[in-house]
């Protein structure tokens, strides 16, 4: 009865968590009267359950956890170094909280306490009148510019990229003095993309920094877990070499203590052993196991102190990711378990220590990392056993060794495809083939790592024999990857069926009789049903026309009918962090129609990172003529390798993608596109600039052709003939900005006007009409 009032208690809290994302007192109100109502049907159901007054106390705590997570929200405080952006330059001083990392771009950021900041310098007017006065008592928003060249008093955290020869010997806990641009994060500009601001505001941190330079104040520190860690990569890296000995390290420590390549980290990750990267469970288990095996025969109070000991110097060398702090904290429940001889309960356990770290952080309720990890563990627990029991015709250890990643990857899918889209069908092969290669070597760069500390060759020597086991795990990750069909989009779930998934699963677990009946395989499809079919049916369905956010590039996205189109790709950053998760979360895993309006990399860079992707197109069209740069003939040529069908269109032609959807290249040169979605017709105009115009309100002829509901051009002035031919209800701008007296024009005209760099990304769809990003993230919560 204990163990059913904890449990009770301990889900209703994170319930009540996951509740304080609903605006104002929405959260309460769902709460409560979902606690009421439980507290009311499941006693007269479940008669051997909790009595009634346990549901109305957990209804109590999950309003407690509701509140506590939206008090624990940071926000920016009176002096925080937000208030001073966006500033062209500025000088700040702080301390290094963290060790630099690398990012994409080859540089490095780490996080930054601000102390003081300096506004002097080359600042324009404009740029002082936007900081306020370090002086409290001044009512006054306006720093005067006498003033301007001290230091004043600033707080807050302050995200930090900087090239990365500036970083050489940086230690966290290490003065600095920065110099760079200071600016604010912006909100994602697109459906499906990544919220850095969001990301950063979580850990507290509401300002950025793109630094030129940087100068170190002081000795950096002599000692510290960095020490410990350098100590361990150096070992690791002069055995196994590169990116062999990276990738041990981050075996042994996570990826978050190791900078990994990214493309080894992106083959991992495509091939579905992103969790063999992240030091979590498994690595605790092994530490926490050789830990007792060494100290069997000392007394069992000597076994939790060196078991203690091993675990705390772990966590310091790893960082407290959530993943780590969970695992660590079930070991410490493992340790008092043995010291005072009780059988522990491992599924209570892993609840009571999700409840203690939300405790502690209660904003990691939102971690991916901290999601994955309890899920994982959750099915290892309660599902393992199960799958292996049936698996009984093969050998135990071959069982046993399918039962674990089948259990992990069952409980963690629905969330994989309610926040990706997408899934790696070899990924549970490759687990099983993985899982012997990273055990040995896990142990064998425990073992390196430790003589490193020691004596880095005595370290290296011992990876330089796991070398083989290593590349071969390298070189299995990156076969995988090659075989058809091995990175598969399906297409955003939503939330309702991630819900109805876990709770058959849920039910197979809790209900005895769906395993005495064999009903567990019934509830197990009407899963895969929920998730996959359903899913598959409203995506043949869609109808809609997405207008991705990007600098001044016009990109078009069409789906309708099972056929995709694309209007140019945008360059390379953004189809890889913006367009294909985009794409991955509808489902698409082909392109039939590509278009291309221009050759230059601002606007075509990206068909080649699609193309390298596992993403097919079937057909390519560009439009403009001239000078073809380098990427664009790598592209061309890629295109023939793979014997996509490549031409160019011609004026006047017309392609009929299906009786919803039809292009028109209405002139050329300069460059008239015509686009029908339904009802609706489009008029593009990638290359408005005054002398394009010109010739186009030249041309009598085609001046009747221009006629459309709607206008979509860059941001400029359009001509008042051209305008007057097009006459449309509604004008869209791919652009950062609109001329502002284009803007009054299209008011006067009564023409409703978006643009991307105000609304973000734009989507028609024929039963909402248009609507942007930025209407659906006003409705949600700051973080």
């Amino acid at each position: 009865m204990k163990s059913q009032f904890v449990l009770v208690i301990a889900l209703f809290f994170i319930a009540g968590a996951y509740a304080s994302f609903l605006p104002d007192w929405t959260g309460f109100y769902v709460v409560l009267g979902t606690g009421f109502g439980l507290s009311l049907v499941v006693p007269a159901i479940w008669r051997l359950g909790p009595k009634r007054w346990v549901y109305l106390l957990a209804t109590l705590i999950a309003i407690f956890a509701c509140f506590y997570v939206k008090m624990r929200t940071p926000q920016p405080q009176a002096e925080d170094i937000s208030k001073y952006a966006p500033l062209s330059n500025a000088i700040v001083r702080g301390q290094v909280i963290e060790s630099p990392s690398l990012t994409r771009s080859e540089r490095a950021k780490f996080l930054l306490q601000v102390k003081e900041i300096n506004i002097s310098g080359k600042l324009d007017i404009k740029d002082i009148s936007q900081i306020p006065t370090a002086n409290p008592s001044n009512s006054s928003t306006e720093a005067k510019p006498d003033e301007a060249n001290k230091f004043v008093a600033a707080s807050g955290k302050l995200y930090v990229t900087v090239p990365l020869i500036e970083v050489t010997g940086l230690r966290s806990g290490q003065a600095v003095e920065l110099s760079g641009r200071l600016y604010l994060p912006n909100r994602a500009d697109n459906f499906g993309a990544f919220d850095f601001k969001s990301y950063l505001a979580r850990q507290g941190v509401f300002a950025g920094m793109s630094g030129r330079s940087l100068m170190q104040q002081g000795d950096a520190p002599s000692f510290g877990e960095w020490w410990f860690v350098s100590r361990i990569v150096r070992a690791h890296v002069m055995g196994a070499g590169v990116p062999e000995g990276a990738l041990l390290s981050s075996l042994v420590l996570g990826s978050r203590a190791v900078d990994l390549p990214s493309d080894l980290k992106d083959a991992f990750i495509q091939a579905g052993l992103a969790a063999v990267l992240a030091a979590s469970g498994f690595q605790v288990t092994l530490v926490l196991g050789a830990a007792i095996a060494l100290s069997r025969n000392k007394s069992l109070k000597l076994q939790f102190v060196i078991g203690s000991l091993c675990l705390g110097g772990y966590l310091l060398l790893t960082g407290a990711s959530p993943s780590i702090l969970r695992a660590v904290v079930m070991g410490f429940g493992s340790l008092i378990g043995l010291v005072v001889q009780r059988r522990s309960r491992p599924i209570i356990g892993l609840i009571v220590t999700a409840v203690l770290l939300l405790l502690y952080q209660p904003l990691w309720i939102w971690d991916l990392g901290f999601q994955f990890s309890f899920l994982a563990t959750f099915g290892l627990l309660t599902t393992s056993r199960s799958i292996s029991d049936r698996l009984e015709w093969l050998p135990p250890a071959i069982a046993e060794l399918l039962a674990v990643p089948i259990a992990a990857y069952i409980w963690t899918l629905p969330l994989q495809l309610l926040v990706f889209g997408k899934l790696s069908p070899y990924s549970l092969i490759a687990n099983v083939f993985t899982t012997p290669l990273v055990s040995i070597s896990t142990y064998g760069g425990i073992i390196s790592g430790f003589l490193g500390i020691i004596f880095v060759p005595i370290g290296a020597a011992i990876a330089w024999i796991l070398y083989p086991l290593l590349h071969w795990t390298i070189d299995l990750a990156q076969w995988l990857n090659t075989l058809p069909n091995a990175s598969t989009s399906v297409g955003a779930i939503n939330l309702w069926q991630m819900l109805v998934a876990y709770g058959l699963f849920m039910a197979i677990w809790l209900l005895p009789w769906f395993g005495k009946m064999q009903r567990w395989t019934i509830a197990f499809v009407l899963a895969c049903v929920v998730l996959f079919v359903s899913n598959a049916i409203a995506q043949a369905n869609v109808f809609q026309v997405t207008l991705p956010a990007f600098n001044d590039v016009p990109i078009m996205l069409i789906k309708n009918q099972n056929q995709t189109v694309l209007i140019n790709s945008g360059d390379q950053q953004f189809a890889s962090f913006t367009l294909q998760p985009f794409l991955q979360k509808l489902g698409v895993n082909r392109i039939d129609w590509a278009i291309s309006t221009d050759t230059q990399p601002d606007v075509s860079d990206g068909w080649n990172v699609l193309m390298s992707s596992s993403l097919d197109i079937a057909q390519f069209r560009d439009i403009s003529l001239g000078v073809t740069p380098k990427p664009y003939q790598d592209l061309q040529q890629s295109l023939a390798n793979t014997k996509t069908p490549l031409a160019s269109l011609k004026a006047g032609e017309t392609l009929t993608i299906n009786d919803q959807v039809e292009i028109q290249l209405l002139n050329q040169s300069p460059d008239v596109l015509k686009i029908k979605t339904g009802e609706l017709t489009w008029l593009l105009l990638p290359n408005a600039d005054p002398k394009s115009q010109q010739a186009i309100a030249a041309k009598k002829d085609l001046l009747p052709k221009l006629s459309a509901n709607i206008l979509w051009w860059t941001g400029g002035q359009i001509e008042p003939a051209i305008l007057q031919a097009i006459n449309p209800k509604i004008a869209i701008a791919s652009a950062t900005s609109v001329v502002e007296a284009m803007v009054n024009q299209l008011y006067e005209a009564k023409i409703r006007v978006f643009y991307t760099g105000r609304d973000g990304a734009i989507q028609w769809n024929p039963e909402k009409d248009f609507h942007t990003l930025r209407d659906q993230q006003d409705t949600r919560s700051p973080i």
